[in-house]
């Protein structure tokens, strides 16, 4: 449920092209991102650089919401699984 809600302030932080037209999401972009901060808590990166450098690609929401998650989720977790499943579920949009 949290990824879902996340993964909906990551889209609504996207900019639209248009009011009539919906813009697919750039689900691979999305994944990458996600994965970047999964590797930066793996490599030992602390919460506040990581979302500050987030704030950079997203608003602050957004990468607040990012980082806390990311960084609330157990070590074991910690896998490519993550950025695949990411992907996956917004591939489903």
């Amino acid at each position: 449920m949290t990824m879902r809600v996340l993964l909906a302030a990551l889209i609504c932080a996207a900019p639209m092209a248009s009011a009539q037209e919906a813009v697919k999401p750039d689900c691979e972009a999305q994944a990458a991102l996600v994965m970047d901060v999964v590797n930066g808590r793996i490599d030992g990166v602390r919460k506040g650089k990581a979302r500050r450098t987030l704030s950079k690609s997203l608003d602050r929401t957004a990468a607040d919401m990012l980082a806390e998650w990311v960084y609330t989720l157990p070590e074991d977790q910690l896998t490519d699984e993550i950025g695949t499943n990411w992907k996956a579920q917004c591939d489903a949009l």
